[in-house]
């Protein structure tokens, strides 16, 4: 059986908490934790035809980007628009599941899925709100038992670089145990050298993560005692951070690009400032309404900045600095994060019976 808590604590592997602002409204805002799961639906906003529509599909969770509930309630009578949605998810035993401004800032979140629909390449986060020391993890395992380790490891956080999920290596060798009276050998017997041909499995993760991975590598390994090493790197530290900025593979117009975004995101219009003509290599962009990241978009030398909700200053002080911008529209900007967020859990939990959907 699959509850509420599974689905959380899956999600928070994916976009862990800590990285929300500390005034978001983010988490469990609605329904028990224990209750089982049987269909999920996955939607930008809380609005009144989402939840709607996530009732009429007997959703047992809805996971949403934008909070339903955002400043200090006083009431949850039905007499205003956030009361009435709470009341209705809450009779149809919904539970709401809020994942904001941490979706927005990890890797593989909502700002890196609209990199890759807009085709911007080499990103770094556009700001760094938070960063931590990455570490690598190596353990020593089976062959036989390789594949169910690395990806346990995986899925508690480890082998995350850039783009790319399940990032290992592996060498092969010999380990060498004698087991003891006490020991419950996997392979081998007490008191008796044995020799096994085994995997040095290393993969990185962040600080935060080493615990987890560790948890869940232990869970997955074979062994009743697991060898194990834990490295500090010198690596350049994980940036975490709202926006993206990259570069197209190759330069085109403004004009060019502002149809590119249109057809990536599915729209018939974009506000668009600056030049036609002006080309365009290097893209800054921000999911959601970010009009004020303009300025450093422009200190990362970007000849345009895409996000949503601009504001009339804003645009004319980000023309002065000679950077282009791009109103894409916020919810616009964001969907494609929800969208992908709902095929990972369908990837994830594709075993089970659960039906998992999108919808708006």
């Amino acid at each position: 059986m699959t509850t509420v808590t599974d689905l959380i604590d899956e999600l928070e592997i994916i976009a862990p908490p800590e990285l929300a602002d500390a005034d978001d409204r983010i988490g469990l805002q609605v329904g028990d934790p224990s209750t089982e799961v049987r269909r999920v639906c996955v939607s930008v906003d809380v609005s009144v035809p989402v939840v709607d529509l996530a009732v009429e599909r007997g959703a047992d969770l809805l996971v949403a980007h934008h909070p339903l509930i955002y400043t200090p309630l006083t009431s949850v009578a039905e007499v205003d628009p956030v009361g009435k949605r709470l009341a209705k998810l809450v009779r149809a035993k919904t539970a709401l599941y809020v994942m904001h401004t941490n979706y927005d800032t990890v890797p593989g979140g909502v700002n890196d899925v609209l990199a890759s629909k807009l085709g911007v390449v080499g990103c770094e986060p556009l700001t760094t709100r938070k960063s931590e020391p990455l570490v690598k993890i190596v353990v020593f395992v089976p062959d036989a038992a390789i594949e169910q380790v690395r990806n346990a490891m995986a899925d508690a956080g480890a082998g995350m670089i850039g783009q790319y999920t399940h990032c290992s290596f592996r060498t092969k060798g010999i380990g060498s145990f004698v087991p003891l009276p006490a020991a419950q050998p996997y392979i081998g017997s007490a008191g008796k050298l044995e020799e096994v041909e085994e995997c040095r499995l290393e993969m990185a993760c962040v600080g935060s993560r080493v615990n987890g991975v560790i948890a869940a590598m232990i869970e997955a390994h074979p062994y009743d005692e697991v060898a194990y090493d834990v490295y500090q790197l010198a690596n350049e530290p994980m940036r975490y951070g709202y926006g993206r900025v990259g570069s197209l593979e190759d330069t085109i117009s403004l004009a060019e690009f502002a149809e590119r975004v249109k057809q990536a995101l599915g729209l018939e219009h974009a506000k668009v400032s600056g030049d036609l003509d002006k080309p365009i290599k290097r893209v800054a962009f921000c999911g959601g309404g970010a009009s004020l990241h303009y300025k450093e978009a422009a200190q990362a030398g970007a000849d345009v900045y895409v996000t949503g909700d601009t504001k009339h200053h804003d645009v004319l002080d980000a023309n002065a600095l000679g950077l282009a911008m791009i109103d894409a529209g916020h919810f616009e900007t964001e969907k494609p994060g929800m969208v992908a967020l709902a095929e990972r859990l369908t990837k994830t939990f594709a075993r089970s019976e659960m039906a998992i959907e999108y919808i708006e």
